[in-house]
């Protein structure tokens, strides 16, 4: 899932993946499947091992470059067919239809959902299922008063961040506003047997080394996101907790925690 965004992409899905996994491998996979937005390619080759091929497609040729490599690594570089392609361009020109449709934190990226989302289930062999990872819960890592600056920290992130998810999602010309929900926009694309499920990825304190470095890249990215949006106190306070030659260090501490919750969405095409 490309939820994760930040310079290490690889490293994040790999903290991220257990709650991805147990998504993705509740679903059926079939002989063919694809993998709209594929990050790293952890998720693809997860799907590797289940199908004989999979479609991993991006906008971002260094991110195909990566899950081709990932796939090689893994022993299923003959089975992994990377396409470079844009949803906001149509629907993705696959060779033949699918079985299995995975794009986690994708498609909420495309101008109109909704044509994305009747792109991709076009793509849907009969009986295939569409499953978008799209929404859950933004990740909790700190105590509520973490001592410096005012309590509710975190909170107040997570209210800057929508602030700037906001500002990008109507700066860009021909965006379109639905105010539907994603089960609503698999239902207009034709698509049955809609249901959600949501897991937890809960990571308790003390965190592992691997787990810590994920955790304070992923506040560091969305303070870096949001920052504009943030008062010049919280400002300060996020500066001294993400500096690491500062005493007050958020790495120093054996409180910090990873906890979220991932969601997927569900249809499948009949007939």
């Amino acid at each position: 899932m490309t939820g994760p965004s930040t310079a290490d992409p690889a490293a994040a899905e790999a903290v991220f993946a257990p709650a991805e996994q147990a998504l993705v491998d509740a679903l059926p996979a079939g002989d063919v499947v694809a993998d709209i937005g594929p990050g790293s390619g952890t998720t693809t080759v997860r799907l590797a091992e289940r199908a004989n091929r999979v479609y991993a497609v991006d906008n971002d040729e260094a991110m195909l470059a990566m899950v081709r490599e990932r796939a090689e690594r893994a022993g299923f570089g003959d089975r992994v067919i990377t396409l470079r392609h844009d949803l906001d361009d149509g629907p993705v020109p696959l060779p033949e239809p699918v079985s299995l449709i995975w794009s986690g934190a994708c498609v909420h990226h495309a101008l109109s959902w909704q044509d994305a989302v009747n792109g991709l289930a076009g793509l849907l062999a009969p009986g295939g299922v569409l499953a978008l990872g799209e929404g859950g819960l933004p990740a909790r890592c700190l105590p509520w008063d973490v001592g410096v600056g005012r309590p509710g920290l975190e909170a107040r992130l997570d209210a800057a961040h929508n602030d700037w998810f906001l500002a990008w999602f109507e700066s860009r010309p021909g965006v379109v506003r639905d105010g539907r929900g994603w089960p609503e926009l698999l239902r207009s694309a034709g698509l049955g047997d809609v249901t959600s499920r949501s897991v937890l990825l809960d990571l308790p304190a003390p965190l592992s080394p691997p787990a810590r470095q994920v955790a304070l890249a992923e506040l560091a990215a969305r303070v870096g996101r949001a920052r504009v949006f943030l008062t010049e106190t919280d400002r300060d306070t996020w500066d001294a907790l993400l500096d690491h030659t500062s005493s007050t260090w958020l790495g120093h501490r054996d409180d910090l925690a990873l906890l979220t919750a991932r969601t997927v969405h569900i249809g499948r095409k009949h007939g």
